[in-house]
């Protein structure tokens, strides 16, 4: 009765075929101080799981475990890190870079017209399912030499995401391996395209074994 109420009972299990009819779609509520959901977070497989982690970075801003990265350039300074140093496969881990642009430079963001580098981070593929990382709103900026207004972000911010994690990976310790892709430009000129690597330590752990 709890599950239906809650409005998360998995159907995509057939009633008749396994013992598993009735399994809820795994989730978690972030409730306020007051008993008010602030955030629901469910996902459609009971293999895949949200880890309590990525909340306490999105909501909070904090993480745990020593899973941060530098990347530093000329003019642009960036740290990237995991809401968690540990994981499951099929875990689902909070991400977030902060980046830091010189003064007197900019880096593009969005909408951008194709002779330009928007700002990304992509993870590899080796380690990840799938990612998303959602940046602030970019600034419009007139450049008058080139007749064009395009989309920049300067000095500091701040982008969030997630990074789901594929099921079947080995458990030990890992390095999951990324791009940050930019373009940096000053009112006088543009620097070509850059796409530096980074890595983020990450240990996977052993799922437990079931109880007899």
């Amino acid at each position: 009765m709890v599950i239906r109420r809650f409005g998360i009972l998995n159907t995509n299990v057939p009633p008749d075929v396994t013992r598993f009819y009735g399994m809820p779609f795994p989730g978690q509520y972030l409730l306020g101080p007051h008993g008010t959901v602030r955030e629901k977070l469910f996902l459609p497989d009971y293999q895949t799981r949200i880890s309590a982690s990525e909340v306490l970075l999105k909501n909070f801003g904090g993480s745990t475990g020593n899973n941060a990265t530098v990347i530093t350039t000329e003019d642009v300074r960036a740290t990237a890190k995991l809401s968690d140093g540990r994981s499951f496969g099929g875990q689902r881990l909070g991400f977030e870079v902060e980046i830091e642009v010189g003064s007197g430079w900019h880096i593009y963001g969005r909408p951008l017209p194709a002779n330009y580098t928007a700002t990304s981070v992509k993870f590899d593929d080796e380690l990840v399912a799938s990612q998303s990382l959602e940046f602030p709103k970019a600034t419009p900026v007139k450049f008058e030499a080139l007749g064009e207004t395009l989309s920049v972000y300067q000095g500091r911010f701040k982008a969030v995401g997630e990074v789901m994690l594929k099921a079947r990976i080995a458990p030990g310790e890992h390095q999951l391996g990324g791009t940050l892709a930019f373009q940096e430009c000053s009112k006088d000129v543009c620097k070509i395209p850059q796409s530096v690597r980074f890595e983020l330590p990450i240990r996977v752990d052993a799922y437990a074994a079931a109880a007899k």
